[in-house]
């Protein structure tokens, strides 16, 4: 089991309070330790120096005394060593006397005399007492200082981040507020132009995603509801009557419409469990399909149908390239069929179905001779339960859903599906997939 960081339980300003104490207090214990060697270096350098000096004194007092008295007063102005020939140490502690016919050799912290060699040297020790005074008055003086220091960069750092951490607290606040029920809501957006703005509004984008996916799905449940419910209260308003005078029914008509508001029925049954999956993105199982095979086909079920395979890319001197796509065929075949049905309950006369392969890409057309798709109509006809007013009889105007599955298939293979106006004087229904990939 892994352990648990400690900082896993704190909230973000506890974080970031944590994060700034403890980067300014190794600064400033970095920065004391420096200061502290500084001093101690300079202030044994300064001791080593008058150490020097308090040697050269005493080499100058012997040397005038030797001039002038039978023995030798030496002035001693800090303890030092004073060794004759034997090694014997004279104590450095009172005055001097030494033979004003020997020479003395001074010596202060390994700086001896160069080319001295007298029976008598001098050591000066160098004094540690300023040193150690002075540590200790930074560290006394000092040392609470930087507590303070720190105590109000935890005091600043934690109010500073608590303000600017406000709009998020308003933000959760709102937010778990908004249930399904009130999707217009939305999250309060500060003025600064910072990073909790910006996340403030991507939610609000995402709020409104999710209030007209929500809208959607309201308006899809209803029309699929009012879709469901005509062809079953047509189909029991037909066996009531025939039920309510058994002897003048006529039966096999009745039977008869009531098995076409059935087959209606069913049909808006199967296009709106096509679309849940599709909603889903259910992965079905994909192949390669020639999509002038399918066209084909399609021709065959419907002889009135054309079909025009111009299987080579424009502008490509290299070898035909197949009208191959990566997908589902059971999908495919569904969108094709559900674009030449479209097309023939418009048509006056002719249908056509064209299959080509241009900059890498599979065009399949679907043209009509109808009177065509009014520009501003374009994007909607590509909207669930979708009816222009030359096709409100639903009779012969379809469930509504034909053309919307098609624009969901074609988004799920990674193409397009877009109207246009057809060289026959109709709509043509434009599909555009990518084309398969070839070792």
């Amino acid at each position: 089991m892994r352990s648990m960081s400690p900082l896993t339980g704190m909230s973000v300003r506890a974080k970031a309070t944590s994060a700034a104490v403890g980067t300014v207090a190794l600064a400033i214990a970095l920065c004391m330790l420096a200061l502290v060697l500084v001093v101690r270096q300079n202030l044994r350098d300064s001791a080593e120096a008058d150490a020097k000096q308090a040697a050269v004194s005493v080499e100058y007092q012997l040397t005038k005394s030797r001039k002038l008295l039978p023995k030798a007063l030496v002035v001693v102005p800090q303890p030092m060593t004073i060794k004759d020939a034997t090694g014997r140490v004279i104590s450095s502690e009172r005055p001097v006397e030494a033979p004003l016919d020997s020479k003395v050799e001074v010596r202060a912290h390994a700086f001896p005399a160069a080319g001295a060699h007298t029976p008598y040297s001098v050591d000066v020790a160098p004094s540690t007492t300023a040193v150690d005074n002075a540590t200790q008055l930074l560290l006394r003086q000092v040392a609470p200082a930087a507590a303070g220091l720190v105590l109000f960069v935890a005091a600043l750092t934690w109010l500073l981040v608590g303000r600017a951490l406000r709009p998020v607290a308003a933000i959760r606040e709102e937010f778990t507020e908004i249930t399904e029920h009130d999707l217009h809501r939305r999250v309060p957006v500060s003025k600064a132009r910072d990073e909790i703005s910006r996340l403030a509004r991507t939610m609000n984008a995402t709020l409104d995603r999710l209030h007209q996916a929500m809208t959607r799905q309201r308006q899809f449940v209803a029309d699929a509801s009012h879709e469901l419910r005509s062809p079953i209260a047509a189909v029991r308003a037909q066996l009531e009557l025939a039920l309510a005078r058994p002897s003048r029914t006529d039966w096999p008509t009745a039977v008869h419409k009531a098995l076409q508001d059935t087959e209606r029925l069913q049909a808006v049954a199967s296009d709106l469990l096509l679309l849940a999956r599709l909603d889903a993105q259910e992965a079905p199982l994909r192949a390669p399909v020639d999509l002038a095979a399918l066209a084909a086909e399609e021709v065959r079920r419907h002889p009135g149908t054309v079909v025009d395979c111009a299987d080579a890319s424009d502008g490509d001197t290299g070898p035909a390239t197949a009208a191959v796509v990566h997908g589902s065929r059971v999908q495919l075949s569904r969108l094709l069929t559900n674009l030449t049905d479209n097309a023939r309950r418009h048509a006056r006369t002719t249908v056509s179905v064209g299959v080509a392969v241009r900059d890498d890409m599979v065009e399949l057309s679907v043209d009509d001779d109808g009177p065509g798709i009014p520009e501003s109509d374009r994007e909607r006809v590509f909207e669930r339960f979708t009816r222009l007013d030359d096709a409100r009889a639903r009779q012969d105007g379809g469930t509504g859903l034909g053309l919307a599955i098609a624009k969901d298939i074609a988004h799920a293979h990674g193409g397009t599906l877009t109207l246009h106006t057809s060289p026959r004087g109709g709509a043509q229904v434009l599909l555009r997939l990518p084309c398969e990939k070839r070792l």
